[in-house]
């Protein structure tokens, strides 16, 4: 999948030359400019581009584009194309690492959470040397809890209405908790020793709230708690 008409056409760099001589090649424009290159030249991008495109739609909404624009679709293509743009980007925008750790979630848990982690520390560590005393990075900061909710604890809500939970990575996520708002109800969510707990808080209850994870489906009621064992199935990290 080419980014744009002619992105088959523009020269390739030797990444690794680039990384043995630079610390940090986050910002390959720049440093291709301060060498004299003028870096459209090249298949350089500085951030998630064609990526985006598995990070704003699922599978079966791209199936569904793809033919209406008469263009072929194979399960596979998602993981080629995430590969090919990887191994040609220089991420120095911290919002790619959002997009990354998004697609990579289903396909490459353990890579996804590097992602994940390198965008959670961008302006605690400042990994772009002077960025973060200019101000903090709140998209990425949102992003992150984005990636948490929906990607790593695969959050989502079904046809018929249920939340469900599929999380990703159990021994890094273990005694994770935050809330997290459904259908106007406060529910505290939380993970601890392969069980995932739910409490649906009475206060502003708007029933009835139908919650899920794997075959298990459980109504909840005001103020209850209920806990689910996370099966064995579920991916953790090696």
């Amino acid at each position: 999948m080419s980014q744009f008409e002619g992105y088959a056409d523009l020269e390739e760099i030797d990444w690794a030359a680039y990384r043995a001589r630079y610390a940090n090649i986050q910002r390959m424009d720049r440093i291709l400019k301060a060498e004299g290159e003028d870096p459209n030249r090249f298949k350089v991008s500085k951030q998630a581009d064609t990526v985006m495109l598995f990070f704003l739609f699922d599978e079966e909404e791209l199936q569904q584009l793809f033919d209406r624009l008469g263009y072929p679709y194979d399960r596979d293509l998602v993981r080629r194309t995430i590969d090919y743009y990887d191994r040609r980007t220089s991420h120095g925008s911290t919002l790619s690492f959002i997009t990354y750790a998004g697609v990579l979630a289903g396909i490459d848990p353990p890579s996804s959470w590097d992602r994940f982690m390198a965008a959670l520390q961008s302006d605690v560590d400042d990994i772009q040397g002077g960025t973060t005393k200019e101000g903090i990075h709140m998209g990425v900061m949102s992003g992150t809890l984005d990636l948490l909710q929906r990607c790593l604890l695969g959050s989502y809500v079904t046809d018929d209405g249920v939340l469900r939970f599929a999380p990703r990575l159990l021994d890094r996520l273990d005694c994770v908790a935050f809330s997290q708002r459904f259908r106007g109800t406060s529910l505290r969510v939380g993970i601890k020793d392969e069980e995932l707990t739910v409490l649906a808080e009475a206060g502003g209850f708007r029933g009835p709230l139908r919650i899920g994870v794997g075959d298990e489906v459980h109504d909840m009621e005001p103020g209850e708690s209920h806990v689910f064992a996370l099966a064995a199935r579920l991916h953790s990290a090696p």
